[in-house]
């Protein structure tokens, strides 16, 4: 299984598959802030890091940042729509920060309890995790989500986390509104298109 890691809309794909992708750099000899600043600073969106040792370069990737786990939901209702928040020009879903003690499953609930206000909520399964980088304070960070799919329990009303910048939340027929998705980001596209 390959990581993906976004980096705004550009990706760092580490991989054991030495295959024929133009931009592969064996991991254990390239040095990360060049990759980086490669991928800041060229037209290059995609940048592969080859190990035949995938779980051990995985490991050591990580030793380079600050990591940050979260975990969040993708909610759907009985109409097929999936609960939506809006938030610095971006359609995005709920998460958030794990606190000191919480399981990824328990955050997943809080968070989207808290950023959209809606009551009753289960989880139906684990998806899978994603993965970008960002600089915050001067660190480097590299941000783990733990990816829930849930469903609407009772219906209830939503309310937007306003003192956490989130302007609206809704439901969105994806099927009936691609556009949403070409405004947000790649991790949460990648998400959605992994269950439509």
């Amino acid at each position: 299984m390959d990581y993906k890691v976004y980096l705004n809309n550009k990706t760092i794909i580490l991989t054991d598959d030495l295959g024929q992708n133009p931009n592969t750099f064996f991991y254990d000899v390239v040095v990360l802030d060049e990759i980086i600043h490669r991928l800041q600073h060229t037209e290059i969106e995609k940048i592969y890091l080859y190990s035949p040792n995938l779980s051990n370069a995985w490991k050591n990737f990580k030793k380079h940042f600050d990591v940050i786990e979260a975990a969040g939901g993708l909610v759907k209702n009985n109409q097929n729509q999936f609960l939506f928040i809006y938030r610095n020009g971006k359609w995005d879903l709920p998460k958030g920060k794990m606190e000191k003690g919480e399981q990824p499953d328990e955050t997943a609930i809080r968070e989207v309890q808290e950023e959209c206000g809606i009551k009753n909520i289960n989880i139906d399964k684990f998806l899978f995790d994603t993965y970008h980088l960002f600089n915050e304070n001067r660190k480097k960070r590299l941000k783990i989500t733990h990816w829930f799919l849930m469903n609407e329990g009772e219906k209830s009303s939503l309310l937007p986390q306003t003192e956490e910048g989130i302007e609206k939340v809704e439901w969105i027929d994806i099927k009936q509104n691609p556009e949403i998705l070409q405004n947000s980001y790649e991790n949460i596209k990648m998400l959605i298109n992994h269950l439509v």
